[in-house]
């Protein structure tokens, strides 16, 4: 808490306490600064409406505060109801949830500082679950021990030093049994991945705890680099920025694909939905592609000038080609887990990620086996536990064909549009989902035989189309 200059005298700070093991030691840990540091502390407990024992973790947190006079704030909500109104996984509303009502008792108390227990167990699980989902180095440096007005003293702790602690003070705590349901992911690498890792060294979280230190400090010495190079060569014109494309080939990949994310991120005015596809099809046009397009999230484009990379709204209506980049990856990793935009002639295209650790057995069996049975021409299932690529969502190629079946077999969209019967005319408006050259769907027609669900399918992803019949 020292080295991060975490606390100062008269600081107040709200807690989160769920009542387990690891908030309940950082109540007893404030509680002990309290007096030194003049501190004023105010505790949250959150009911998600999960479990039948909740309320016995909520009075026991009650009166845990009470023994220290600590106030004590409880709010219960229904997340499950929550996460399948806002299409988020439930870990997701949970979290969201909650640290929505440490801000608004934040913002009610006047406190500085909101103080959550999250410790070196839970840094190596975060990092693992980063790693495992694709992240990119900066995702390995895990969570901050301070972020804006958020701390986590405990971040150097490990679980059972908390715990022995906890026994040596004869302090009790509430368990809450979901914790072992490793239908969800983060419990599934704390329960089964992270004592494999254990058995194979005994220092397996401190390793990974100094891992995720040092991939933060080597992420920080590479934006200070990126926004130098920014700072002295990119520029502002109207809406958008700019760079000469001949200075920024000059330089190493890494450093070009740095500044190409944070030119999009300035324009874009955040990081959602920005992923490595956008960055890696720019750093493409800027080397081999004059004169084309990318498009981009938020209705931004890129394109080359006059040997000058523009990044930003487009300056005119593309009404020859379409193509939206669909960065798969982020959408698993995005808790909401779904994407809509607008395609030529007002329609409308939606994709959302599906994931079986958000269901019951049973509801996912019933959506399983109604993706697979499912004669909707304008929504589809695709199972994606195994895409490897992007998608782009865009007019018809001339090099497009489609899986026709399990045999592997392809047709061309060529072929296609004489089959069916497809005027001229309309086959330079038809839009298709595709990986590379390969036809997934063609938008309120036929779907391809690629990536069929299944029953052990554990990521589906649905994708909606709205448009003339």
């Amino acid at each position: 808490m020292k080295t991060w200059n975490m606390i100062k005298e008269g600081d107040r700070i709200v807690i989160g306490l769920s009542g387990g093991a690891d908030s309940v030691a950082l109540l007893l840990v404030l509680e002990g600064l309290r007096k030194k540091y003049h501190l004023k502390l105010y505790a949250v407990h959150i009911n998600h409406g999960i479990r039948r024992e909740a309320s016995k973790d909520a009075e026991y947190a009650r009166k845990l505060c009470e023994t220290f006079d600590i106030p004590f704030y409880l709010f219960e909500a229904d997340i499950e109801k929550l996460a399948k109104e806002q299409h988020v996984s439930v870990e997701e509303m949970g979290r969201i949830y909650r640290y929505e009502r440490f801000e608004a008792v934040r913002n009610e108390v006047g406190a500085e500082k909101i103080a959550v227990a999250h410790h070196m167990d839970d840094q190596a699980e975060t990092v693992l679950f980063h790693l495992v989902r694709g992240s990119s180095i900066a995702g390995m440096e895990g969570m901050q021990p301070v972020s804006d007005r958020l701390i986590r003293p405990l971040l150097s702790c490990q679980k059972k030093e908390l715990i022995a602690w906890l026994l040596e003070e004869q302090v009790t705590w509430m368990e809450d049994y979901t914790n072992g349901d490793n239908v969800y992911a983060r419990n599934a690498i704390r329960n089964q991945v992270m004592p494999e890792l254990i058995r194979v060294n005994a220092k397996a979280v401190e390793h990974i705890a100094e891992f995720s230190a040092q991939a933060g400090e080597y992420e920080r010495f590479f934006k200070k680099i990126v926004k130098d190079y920014i700072e002295k060569h990119v520029t502002y014109v109207g809406d958008a920025c700019e760079v000469d494309r001949h200075h920024l080939l000059q330089e190493d990949v890494l450093l070009a694909k740095g500044v190409i994310y944070e030119m999009l991120v300035m324009v874009c005015g955040c990081k959602k939905d920005i992923g490595s596809v956008h960055v890696d099809a720019i750093y493409q046009l800027l080397r081999n592609q004059s004169g084309k397009k990318v498009m981009l999230p938020y209705e931004m484009t890129a394109q080359l000038s006059y040997e000058v990379l523009r990044i930003g709204k487009s300056l005119e209506r593309v009404t020859d080609t379409f193509d939206v980049l669909v960065d798969v990856d982020s959408l698993v990793d995005e808790g909401c887990g779904k994407c809509v935009f607008e395609l030529p002639e007002n329609r409308i295209c939606s994709l959302q990620i599906l994931r079986r650790e958000d269901y019951e057995e049973k509801e996912w069996t019933d959506l399983v086996d109604m993706a697979i049975n499912s004669k909707n021409n304008y929504t589809k299932y695709f199972e994606c536990d195994t895409m490897k690529f992007a998608l782009h969502v865009r007019n018809v190629e001339e090099t497009d064909a489609f899986l026709m079946n399990d045999k592997g077999d392809r047709k061309k969209m060529s072929r296609y549009f004489i089959d069916e019967k497809i005027p001229v005319e309309k086959r330079k408006e038809t839009i298709v989902l595709a990986e590379g050259n390969n036809v997934l769907w063609v938008l309120g027609g036929r779907r391809s035989a690629s990536y069929k669900i299944g029953a052990d399918s554990k990521l589906i992803m649905k994708v909606e189309y709205e448009g003339e019949e």
